[in-house]
């Protein structure tokens, strides 16, 4: 039923949300202003590709997407800075998904390819940036982050935040009332714990454990971001060269 659903979900998609779907005032300025700070890479590929990230938060979507986009020739949108942008313009986070593949076409049609920075294990995310790819004729392939958990847990207490509108865990609301930095740690733990249930599932073995999820569709490559991962991102851009 998963594989099934993949496949009809982006036609469903496109006729049903796409063709009605339009940004507000003020959600086309978020929009402007996002692409006017972008640096469009120039493709190194034969033909325009769009690599989506899938992972958890700490996992090293971010590492992993800057690093292949320096081995394609891609630019990389990153999906908090998009909800940066709406949330300067005192707008919800609903159409950062059509505002992240709105770019990520611009950027094909200036000459470039694309590494979408944000989780895409949501199935209806997935359907609706592969009808986007499929209309524009550009190749779409998921690549997969995880990593040791407490590796994962240690990268998102230790990272820095600030309360600052530019910093989307930093500024995010929050009952929390401690420093800044406790504040973002906070935030980023609460999303994280959110999204598990998405990539793992729960074993009830040895007192209870994690396990990655299987996925009903195609991962172009899996990156363990735990440590020496940089070779396996080479690997994989010379298989999107190809």
């Amino acid at each position: 039923f998963g594989r099934l659903t993949e496949f009809i979900l982006p036609y469903i998609i496109g006729n049903m949300v796409h063709k009605r779907e339009k940004l507000t005032q003020k959600e086309q300025r978020a929009q402007d202003s996002f692409l006017a700070k972008i640096d469009i890479k120039k493709r190194k590929t034969e033909k325009p590709v769009i690599v989506a990230i899938i992972g958890l938060v700490g996992s090293g979507k971010s590492s992993v997407a800057q690093e292949l986009a320096k081995h394609i020739g891609a630019t990389v949108i990153e999906g908090d800075d998009i909800r940066i942008e709406l949330r300067k313009q005192s707008e919800r986070y609903e159409k950062s998904r059509a505002i992240a593949e709105n770019v990520a076409i611009e950027v094909v049609k200036q000459g470039g390819n694309v590494v979408l920075d944000s989780d895409f294990v949501d199935e209806k995310k997935r359907a609706s940036v592969r009808e986007k790819a499929r209309k524009a004729g550009v190749r779409l392939v998921f690549v997969r982050t995880h990593c040791d958990l407490d590796v994962m847990v240690g990268r998102v207490l230790t990272a820095t935040y600030r309360n600052r509108v530019d910093d989307f865990f930093g500024g995010a609301s929050s009952k929390w009332t401690g420093s800044e930095q406790s504040k973002g740690a906070a935030v980023k733990v609460r999303e994280m714990w959110r999204r598990t249930p998405h990539h793992y599932r729960w074993v009830n073995q040895g007192g209870g454990k994690w396990v990655l999820k299987k996925f009903p569709f195609a991962i172009f490559a899996e990156i363990d971001t735990t440590d020496l991962w940089k070779r396996d991102v080479e690997k994989c851009a010379k298989l999107l060269m190809r």
